[in-house]
């Protein structure tokens, strides 16, 4: 198996970067997109097991996130169009993956924000990819997100758009850790395992606030997001923790699966691990969610089109 860095050229000069995870002879490829206030180098273990599973892994940072982000940029997409340049970013990287093992199925896994980013970027490039794997994600409720956008909209009108907010903070992040008192740290929704906890709190490129102007990006693209738009033939596959307080324990991203089916997707699944927090992957039961996720990678149907 063969590390190297990705080193891609984006929107506006901006340099893609992340890691390709490469086994002598892959037999399938899957494109890792991160969630909020993490970064790539957290799935290097989950890509180095695919990989002596004949898994050609690729992972991504996105904008305003990875060690190669200014610190003063971190938790911030752009200036402008922030949502669309993420986007494009895992596009190309979705096409530089297909040029790289060409001939075999290529799947995307986006985590909480980054099952987002890969929902829009299926949605708009519906060929880039033949299976979708969706993580910690959860239902597009509009009426909610019509409500958060106006206030994160007007902390940006008067803050700036660089403007990290407490109120933001304590009606996500914050709410989401309330849920588990008495709290040992301020992340303990994110896994049972108290030593991931620990390495992300330890991590300064982890837990970082995100600004106003990322926060509305986020929300615009969200409700862009509509299943009856995506290829019919496309599998989607959902996995959760049952606990987890995205989606909204369980029962925001069994909606969310319900919604997909109902647009006229024809395969789609959703596993949810009974007890688990937000990231599964790094849970208390991380080889069987791994097993999981291998499973989707490997199953003949799944890529049929």
């Amino acid at each position: 198996m063969q590390e190297q860095p990705l080193s891609l050229n984006g929107q506006n000069n901006h340099v893609i970067t992340g890691t390709i995870f490469c086994p002598k002879t892959p037999r399938s490829a899957l494109v890792i997109a991160h969630g909020m206030a993490e970064h790539a180098g957290r799935y290097a273990d989950f890509a180095r097991w695919l990989a002596k599973q004949d898994i050609a892994v690729v992972t991504l940072n996105h904008r305003g996130h990875g060690p190669e982000c200014p610190p003063h940029q971190l938790g911030h997409y752009s200036d402008t169009d922030g949502w669309e340049k993420v986007v494009d970013d895992l596009h190309q990287v979705l096409l530089d993956a297909r040029e790289r093992f060409p001939g075999i199925p290529l799947a995307l896994l986006g985590h909480s924000m980054g099952s987002f980013i890969a929902q829009s970027c299926a949605q708009q490039h519906p060929d880039s990819l033949d299976c979708l794997i969706l993580s910690a994600s959860n239902r597009i409720s509009r009426p909610h997100l019509w409500v958060s956008g106006i206030l994160i909209r007007g902390i940006r009108r008067l803050y700036g758009q660089h403007h990290r907010s407490p109120t933001i903070a304590g009606m996500t992040f914050g709410k989401f850790n309330r849920l588990f008192r008495p709290n040992r740290t301020d992340c303990d929704w994110l896994s049972r395992d108290t030593a991931q906890v620990d390495q992300y709190v330890a991590d300064p490129l982890c837990g970082f606030e995100c600004t106003a102007g990322l926060w509305h990006d986020f929300i615009q693209g969200m409700l862009t997001i509509k299943p009856s738009l995506w290829r019919q033939t496309l599998p989607v596959h959902l996995f959760s923790g049952s606990d987890d307080p995205v989606g909204e324990m369980g029962k925001g991203i069994t909606r969310h699966a319900q919604h997909i089916q109902r647009a006229g997707v024809r395969e789609t699944s959703l596993r949810l691990f009974e007890g688990g927090r937000h990231e599964m992957l790094n849970e208390a039961n991380a080889e069987e969610v791994r097993e999981h996720v291998f499973s989707l990678l490997v199953t003949e149907n799944e890529f049929d089109n």
